[in-house]
């Protein structure tokens, strides 16, 4: 078995699609709770001029919240996998960009004002993780046979993507803590 027959199976798309599915909820729910404080990280990346902020942020949250929900859209796993990778990947490359220009000081937006944090590497990290679970959602949606999930099934993938999210959860704590402490040194 290789690995391409290991990704083509709809578990695979099921655990993958979820966890992406919940992370992007967490993700956008505090965005959309505290706008005004997503705007303000959001224009402090310095990317788009002052007129098309609030215009692209409304949009960001808007992508980021569709390819949340249509995640558990089976038709179209595939399609919104890829979505949802287009914003993870804009916001990684936005990240990026600042960390280039030396600018670490500016909270990232990506979560609540709890779990908010300024960019660092670490970060992008997570993000790449996120990125590769989408990735291969994507790549199993498009492949994966279409059959019934058994039972079975949807518990394997199902646990699978608890433990996804509970890796990101952790990954998202460990950050905020680094920001914390680096802020009070």
């Amino acid at each position: 078995m290789n690995t391409a027959t290991l990704i083509a199976d709809p578990v695979v798309t099921a655990a993958c699609s979820a966890a992406a599915a919940l992370v992007l909820l967490l993700s956008v729910l505090p965005k959309l709770r505290e706008f005004e404080r997503f705007h303000a990280a959001f224009d402090a990346y310095r990317l788009l001029p002052a007129a098309w902020s609030r215009a692209a942020a409304v949009a960001f949250v808007a992508a980021e919240a569709g390819a949340a929900l249509l995640l558990v859209a089976r038709p179209l796993q595939a399609t919104s996998a890829i979505a949802g990778l287009a914003v993870v990947g804009l916001a990684t490359a936005a990240v990026c960009i600042n960390l280039a220009r030396g600018r670490r000081d500016i909270r990232c937006g990506c979560g609540s004002d709890a779990d908010s944090m300024p960019l660092s590497a670490g970060l992008v990290m997570r993000n790449l993780a996120l990125l590769a679970v989408l990735a291969t959602a994507a790549a199993s949606a498009a492949t994966a046979p279409v059959r019934a999930l058994a039972p079975l099934d949807f518990a394997c993938a199902g646990f699978c993507a608890l433990a996804l999210l509970l890796m990101w959860l952790a990954a998202t704590q460990l950050l905020a803590n680094a920001g914390r402490a680096r802020a009070r040194a």
